[in-house]
Parts: structure tokens; C-alpha cells; sequence
């Protein structure tokens, strides 16, 4: 088999491929909303010591950026409420939810920001996908 073949069916499988961490597939990741309840008008957010509430209509302002780990890249988003900032990341529980749902929430968030943002790597890619006064 060619190396290119290798390559292709490596990539076949890939939504069988498990969260080392969780013990899901990829696909049940996905699907889990996690740390996350939502609301018509917020979401609560519970993880270790954080437990929250927020408003959609709260939230001034979104920015999303990579971080460089060395040998990866984690995508984190800092969700900013007037002075206030919280800074979650991909490795969130819940995670894919809550970008669906904020695209949703939000209109004008460009629908493909998280696909430039991981573009090139070990970049970091800073930008406001929402600003609340626009």
C-alpha cells in the first residue's frame, strides 16, 4: 500500500478515534454538551471549581486565539462581560456545543472563524469573532 494510501485510510477512521481522555468517540464528544446548560437567555457553565451563569445579552465581547503547547496548538476562547473575563478552551467538556450554539446566538459571528484560527500552525491568531458595541 502507498504511503498516500496509509494516509487516506488513516483519516477514513477518524470519527472512531477516542478521547483518550473521556474514553468517547469523537462523534460523542461532539454531541456532549458537557460542562455546559443552556437557556433562552444564558448558559450555566459547571467545571471543577468554576460554576457560573451568563446572560447572552451579558456578553460584550468574544475573542478566540491559539495557544502554543509546544507540540500542539489549543484553541481557547475568552468569553469577556463588561471587565470581567473567562477563558475556556477546547478541551472544555462541552465544548463544540458551545461554538454551534454561540454561532447561533450571534449572527454575526463568521461561521468558519475556528477554521482560520487553526490556520497556520503554532499561530496564534487572535481576533474578536463578537464585540457586542459593533
Amino acid at each position: 500500500m502507498s504511503w498516500l494510501k496509509k494516509i487516506l485510510k488513516a483519516f477514513e477512521h477518524k470519527k472512531h478515534v477516542t478521547n483518550s481522555n473521556s474514553g468517547k468517540s469523537f462523534d460523542e464528544t461532539y454531541e456532549d454538551i458537557g460542562a455546559f446548560t443552556y437557556y433562552a437567555d444564558g448558559f450555566s457553565m459547571n467545571y471543577e471549581e468554576l460554576a457560573i451563569n451568563i446572560k447572552w445579552e451579558d456578553i460584550t465581547q468574544l475573542n478566540v486565539y491559539k495557544a502554543d503547547l509546544m507540540a500542539i496548538d489549543e484553541i481557547r476562547m475568552e468569553i469577556v462581560l463588561g471587565e470581567y473575563m473567562y477563558t475556556i478552551s477546547e478541551e472544555l467538556p462541552g465544548w463544540y456545543q458551545f461554538v454551534l450554539k454561540t454561532k447561533e446566538v450571534f449572527p454575526s459571528i463568521p461561521k468558519d472563524w475556528d477554521l482560520k484560527t487553526i490556520h497556520p500552525a503554532f499561530a496564534a491568531n487572535y481576533s474578536t469573532i463578537y464585540n457586542k458595541e459593533d
